[in-house]
């Protein structure tokens, strides 16, 4: 069984159907994109020569754009996944944001995630560390 197609209950932590997404590319914002043909390539070329080179996969609620999805990921600079790749998922909640954080040595890795995000609505996270804590709209004060 693939880690990333388990349904899990409930909407909070996955996508949205009935949300449009939002793919940015380092700098660059393409809205109400709705091909996956446009995200893998975009993934394969993440490196660590351009220090804006990331992508994000993103859905905000039509109608309060303060509740939101995302999927992103980067090459990691250094530390012990130095060359590897991150994975983060994230969401809005009422009692403030969630952030899962999965580390991974190639982007054959990555790809399965954005897709199942993508052409699913389902991100298995019982791989990912749940890195909420560490935001600053988190901290105590």
């Amino acid at each position: 069984m693939w880690p990333f197609t388990r349904k899990r209950k409930g909407r909070e932590g996955r996508p949205r159907r009935d949300w449009p997404w939002t793919l940015h590319v380092g700098e660059e914002l393409w809205p109400n994109f709705d091909t996956w043909e446009m995200v893998e390539p975009e993934l394969r070329e993440l490196n660590l020569e351009d220090p804006d080179s990331f992508l994000i996969l993103e859905q905000r609620d039509p109608r309060d754009a303060g509740r939101y999805w995302f999927i992103q990921s980067a090459m990691n600079p250094g530390g012990d996944n130095a060359g590897g790749y991150s994975v983060e998922c994230g969401w809005s909640t009422a009692q403030g944001p969630v952030l899962y954080d999965l580390q991974v040595r190639t982007v054959e890795e990555v790809i399965p995630w954005f897709r199942s995000a993508f052409q699913e609505g389902a991100v298995d996270l019982s791989r990912f560390t749940d890195v909420s804590d560490d935001l600053p709209a988190n901290q105590k004060k």
